[in-house]
């Protein structure tokens, strides 16, 4: 499992779409927000790295989305997994950490 730190920047008017938007995705968490200026930070567990690339597409998408960044990654015992096999899955160490900016 994959655990990222990640903030949302989104139209303050938008505030209520936001949520119903994240309400539909139970591996997303509200950790603070900030409604008067438009930002959120939210915790998102996944399997794996596609599951973190599908939610960056819906926000990608998504018009009231101003822009959608990471910042911290645990990656659990995916590591030692990794480690112990000698199978890395579907993760690329440099995707999550290139900084993605929505226009």
């Amino acid at each position: 499992m994959i655990i990222a730190a990640s903030i949302l920047y989104f139209q303050e008017d938008h505030y209520d779409d936001l949520i119903k938007l994240i309400n539909q995705h139970k591996n997303i968490e509200i950790t603070n927000e900030d409604k008067e200026n438009g930002k959120m930070v939210v915790t998102i567990e996944a399997e794996n790295n596609k599951d973190i690339e599908d939610l960056e597409e819906i926000f990608h998408n998504c018009d009231f989305i101003i822009d959608f960044t990471h910042h911290a990654f645990y990656f659990g015992d995916e590591v030692e997994k990794a480690e112990t096999t000698g199978i890395i899955p579907d993760f690329d160490i440099k995707k999550p950490f290139t900084k993605k900016k929505i226009l």
